[in-house]
């Protein structure tokens, strides 16, 4: 087999890997960009089939790390930083713009929580960059209807178990 049909990205060459493809899809009503990054020309055979059962199973990976982002946040790690920089750094007319101050079932900081979109999701097969991760979910806070800069990103193995989960502009 010298190629395969990957979800999203279509036919790629196993034998003349072009090392980053990209693509933007819609998910859950936003854009939604995926990349697939090589480091080596040929892709095995074993290789793709992972890649493709990791495309295939995203909506699964979804559910899992927003249940690991949801613990991290209660944990007071990364995503609680995540989201208090957003409490610290916003007005209360720009937070006013994200989440309804009038809610007063959710904190502010919970609404900011329930208000983080997958923007973007990276798969690094062979550790191309130097990554020692598999996938990489970047989420971010729209503000005026775009995702911001400041990305809350859970790391992944190639099963899509949490590795761990940082902060990134």
């Amino acid at each position: 087999m010298t190629n395969i049909e990957l979800p999203y990205f279509g036919q790629i060459d196993l034998t003349q890997s072009e090392g980053c493809y990209s693509v933007k899809t819609e998910w859950k009503g936003s854009i939604l960009w995926l990349d697939l990054n090589f480091e080596n020309k040929q892709i095995g055979e074993e290789q793709a089939k992972n890649i493709k059962a990791f495309l295939d199973n995203i909506g699964n990976f979804e559910i899992q790390n927003k249940s690991a982002i949801d613990k991290d946040f209660m944990e007071e790690g990364e995503t609680a930083d995540y989201i208090n920089f957003y409490v610290d750094e916003l007005d209360e007319e720009e937070l006013s713009n994200i989440i309804d101050y009038n809610d007063k079932q959710r904190s502010p900081k919970h609404q900011l929580l329930d208000k983080l979109k997958l923007i973007r999701v990276g798969l690094y097969p062979d550790g191309k960059f130097g990554a020692n991760y598999y996938g990489v979910f970047d989420y971010s806070i729209e503000i005026d209807g775009e995702p911001c800069n400041q990305l809350l990103v859970v790391n992944t193995t190639v099963t899509g178990d949490l590795d761990h989960i940082t902060w990134e502009s």
